[in-house]
């Protein structure tokens, strides 16, 4: 547990170091510590090496841009991190979908050629994130945090939450919506 929080204390202090003077080498260990662990992550939710590739760099840099907005207070930094990443990968795959020319570029940095050990997401990882969805979902209205969380946590389809609401299926639609993008304000806030 101590080891937990030196690795997450160290990795707060990197950003900070980046955010506060552009830190050269508190990136490069960073990136060592954290692209390794992206891309295996990367890989395993999009099953394409390259775009898995893409994605890393352009969250490793957006962190080199964006580090004076991480806030300790907010939650951990490998969660601000993912939460980095989720983002790019999200961004990517709209503009893959409406670009279809888009090409992919091969200029990687050489630590993300190297194989890494699979699984190496940080055990309080997914902890940290299902307890923050949860806080974000308890702010949410109730007709809304029960619709996330009957088809987003519990895999429900949206008729059947609709039935066992009693309510027409587009209110379910538009609860989702709703409660999803709200939800999204506050992962990027």
């Amino acid at each position: 547990m101590v080891e937990q929080s030196l690795s997450r204390h160290h990795v707060a202090s990197l950003l900070s170091n980046i955010a506060e003077s552009r830190c050269k080498q508190s990136f490069e260990q960073l990136f060592t510590m954290i692209a390794p662990m992206l891309l295996n992550y990367m890989r395993q939710q999009l099953q394409d090496d390259a775009l898995a590739c893409e994605i890393v760099q352009e969250t490793m840099l957006k962190i080199w841009m964006k580090a004076h907005l991480y806030d300790e207070s907010k939650g951990a930094a490998t969660t601000w991190i993912y939460s980095v990443a989720r983002n790019v990968k999200f961004d990517t795959l709209r503009k893959l979908k409406h670009h279809n020319d888009w090409i992919q570029g091969d200029d990687l940095w050489p630590v993300l050629s190297e194989e890494s050990e699979p699984g190496q997401l940080p055990a309080e990882f997914h902890a940290i994130v299902r307890q923050e969805l949860n806080q974000i979902i308890d702010t949410l209205p109730r007709s809304q945090s029960v619709v996330v969380r009957m088809i987003c946590l519990q895999g429900e389809s949206h008729q059947s939450v609709a039935q066992a609401l009693d309510v027409p299926l587009g209110t379910v639609k538009s609860r989702l919506r709703l409660a999803l993008n709200k939800m999204k304000e506050a992962l990027d806030d």
